[in-house]
């Protein structure tokens, strides 16, 4: 029986063996990029925010003179508010309300299109990022490319976010 046993044991060893040598044949090639640094650096350099802020200037233009003109009403109120005639103040006071209304409108929806536009120039800089990394993947022959915040630890050499920024411009 003991035979048997030793010869189960080598068989069971060389297989193993196998595996092993199986597997550091079918190695892969991987690299990791820092798709969130990378994304940064690709936004300064396209000047994203100084785009949107070109874009939208006019309307924060106008919400800067309506918050202008609230004030100025606000300050004659409190300033002129007992000299005048009830009739004189509940009209200030319906024109600061619907000046009020109209400029808390007006904020509402620039916040809501800045961010839309924002959303929107980030998924093209993200479109242009997942290209690059696919070109260079393909170019240099890997098999996975990872985000830097999935991989836990990684040799400074299998950093690609150089590469890929370079490829982007």
């Amino acid at each position: 029986m003991k035979p048997f046993f030793k010869a189960a044991g080598l068989s069971l060893a060389i297989l193993s063996a196998s595996m092993y040598a199986s597997a550091a044949e079918a190695a892969q090639k991987i690299g990791y990029v820092s798709t969130s640094s990378v994304i940064a650096q690709m936004a300064k350099q396209s000047n994203v925010s100084e785009k949107l802020r070109r874009e939208f200037k006019d309307r924060i233009a106008e919400i800067e003179r309506l918050e202008g003109k609230l004030k100025k009403g606000v300050d004659k109120l409190k300033r002129n508010g007992e000299l005048m005639s009830d009739k004189e103040r509940t009209k200030l006071q319906r024109e600061l309300q619907s000046l009020d209304a109209d400029y808390k409108l007006k904020v509402n929806n620039l916040k809501e299109d800045e961010r839309k536009r924002s959303a929107e120039e980030q998924r093209k800089l993200i479109e242009k990022l997942q290209k690059a990394i696919a070109s260079l993947a393909k170019k240099e022959g890997y098999d996975m490319i990872l985000d830097r915040q999935a991989v836990l630890f990684a040799s400074p050499k299998d950093d690609l976010s150089e590469k890929v920024l370079k490829a982007v411009k």
